[in-house]
Order: structure tokens, then C-alpha cells, then sequence
């Protein structure tokens, strides 16, 4: 979006975004928070506590598949 201001005031032009662009812009939006939430977990639990939890989740993924 492009702002532009005249005497008049404020003039918008708005410009679609391409969709590669788009997707690509909300895959790192995706990353860079699924990255702060896994390390404020890491930081809150300790690395080893984070291991056993997705030991127990892998455990019961596992466990489900095989039913």
C-alpha cells in the first residue's frame, strides 16, 4: 500500500501483494513465533523437561498409530 500525501491530505494506493510473496512472508511469521514460543519453553522447563515431553508425545503418536 502506498500513502501519499497532497494538499488535499491523505491519497492511498493500494497494490495487491503477489501470493508467492505473501506465503512466503506468513511461513516466517509462522516460524519466527513457533521458534520464540519453543524457546520460552525451553527457557521455562529446562531442556530436559522439553525432551521428555516430546518423548511422551512421540510415545503416545506411537501408541495410536498401532491401534
Amino acid at each position: 500500500m502506498k500513502v501519499k500525501v497532497d494538499d488535499g491530505g491523505f491519497r492511498f494506493e493500494r497494490e495487491p501483494m503477489e501470493l508467492e510473496r505473501f506465503n512466503a512472508l506468513c511461513r516466517l511469521a509462522r516460524d519466527a513465533i513457533a521458534g520464540a514460543v519453543f524457546l520460552g519453553a525451553v527457557y521455562m522447563m529446562g531442556a530436559w523437561a522439553l525432551a521428555a515431553l516430546v518423548a511422551v508425545g512421540v510415545y503416545k503418536l506411537a501408541r495410536e498409530s498401532f491401534k
